[in-house]
């Protein structure tokens, strides 16, 4: 494995984190997310190995929580830890900012991430109906948290 660099997402990098965003999920973030993001101030940052970026973190602070607005490691090299690593950060995060818990949204179809999540201690707490949208339809979106 190459040498990883987790470091903060900058303005330069918007446009290859949002290219990345669209090959994860066609229906996910856009540039114009991920500008808004930075403008408010939320915690962004990016995960580059290879010599380039392959995954990212968002995380919104409210008060003594965090939320994981989105988090995704590019297709071909997944499955080679890069996804607990940004998580480990995003909770590192999330901790250094006296936040006491982490919450999440996954889609209850991502099986590899739902078990990400449980593996670093998150548990379920609810249920999202039709949150997420696909080619067919809708899809449930798994409510998740995590303890500090």
């Amino acid at each position: 494995m190459s040498a990883l660099e987790v470091r903060a997402m900058m303005p330069a990098d918007l446009e290859a984190v949002a290219a990345l965003a669209r090959r994860a999920d066609p229906f996910g973030w856009t540039m114009r997310n991920f500008q808004d993001a930075m403008a408010g101030g939320y915690t962004m940052t990016v995960l580059e190995a290879e010599g380039r970026i392959v995954g990212y973190f968002v995380v919104m602070i409210v008060v003594d929580e965090a939320e994981l607005l989105e988090i995704a490691v590019d297709s071909d090299v997944q499955g080679r830890g890069y996804g607990k690593t940004l998580l480990k950060a995003a909770a590192a995060a999330a901790r250094a900012q006296a936040c006491r818990c982490m919450h999440l949204e996954v889609r209850a179809s991502n099986a590899r991430a739902r078990k990400m999540y449980v593996s670093a201690g998150f548990c379920e707490t609810g249920l999202r109906k039709n949150y997420y949208p696909t080619e067919n339809g809708r899809e449930h979106a798994l409510l998740m948290r995590l303890d500090f």
